[in-house]
């Protein structure tokens, strides 16, 4: 059995893992790339692969963030291949489920990455730069996940959000799909797009909770947790 030090010590060596190296700053970067430049590129059918692949280093990139003792980075592992491969293989229309098969998969690998990122920044003891970086990160995967789910649903039930957007869409919907995702996470409600389903309302409802709750709780317990080591620190100091 292991002993309260032993148990401390693994917390803490799983704590300083989760955040060693850039895997995270790496990924904001990427991130950040792909939401902002993927729309300017979508429109050009010769630039659009650009997009895509901008995407699929995204998703590569994010398994570096996962923490090494996390017990389900495997899982996302083995997730990357076939969700690229169906992925592609979609853009092309090379095999007629691989559509929906990327979609789900995007779903359920975007939730592990939340998942996953939710349990490493709860770990942390002091806000670093890192952690700012992962907190980031964490918010910008939950409007890719709601985006995979928007898009999911969109393809099983068609017709289950109408807009200017869409009307116009040629190609993959994933980036206009993830543009009303930030859209609702944020609650910005511009309206160009609108859900027309009793399920895709809810879903809409969901993440603007969600997007509300990141920024009321996980920003307050970011500031509360800077404030408590700078007290902390204070402290040693004056008893020096």
């Amino acid at each position: 059995m292991k002993t309260a030090k032993q148990s401390h010590d693994h917390s803490r060596r799983k704590q300083r893992d989760s955040f060693q190296g850039n895997a995270f700053r790496n990924l904001l970067f990427f991130l950040l790339l792909y939401i902002v430049g993927s729309p300017f590129l979508t429109p050009y059918r010769s630039m659009a692969v650009f997009a895509h692949l901008s995407l699929s280093v995204v998703l590569f990139v994010a398994i570096y963030a996962v923490g090494k003792h996390q017990k389900h980075r495997p899982v996302t592992i083995a997730l990357l291949l076939p969700l690229l491969i169906l992925y592609w293989l979609g853009i092309y229309d090379l095999i007629s489920f691989s559509r929906q098969g990327a979609y789900f998969l995007f779903a359920i690998y975007f939730g592990l990455l939340v998942y996953s990122y939710t349990l490493q920044i709860s770990r942390a003891r002091k806000v670093t730069v890192n952690v700012l970086y992962a907190a980031f990160s964490l918010y910008l995967i939950i409007g890719l996940f709601w985006g995979s789910l928007y898009t999911l649903l969109n393809e099983l039930r068609p017709g289950a959000y109408s807009g200017t957007l869409l009307d116009t869409l040629q190609g993959s919907p994933v980036h206009i799909f993830n543009y009303f995702s930030f859209v609702t996470l944020t609650t910005l409600g511009y309206g160009d797009i609108t859900p027309q389903t009793p399920g895709a309302s809810s879903l809409c409802q969901m993440e603007a909770i969600v997007g509300q709750f990141f920024t009321a709780v996980i920003v307050a317990w970011l500031m509360g947790m800077f404030i408590s080591t700078n007290q902390a620190a204070g402290n040693r100091k004056e008893m020096k």
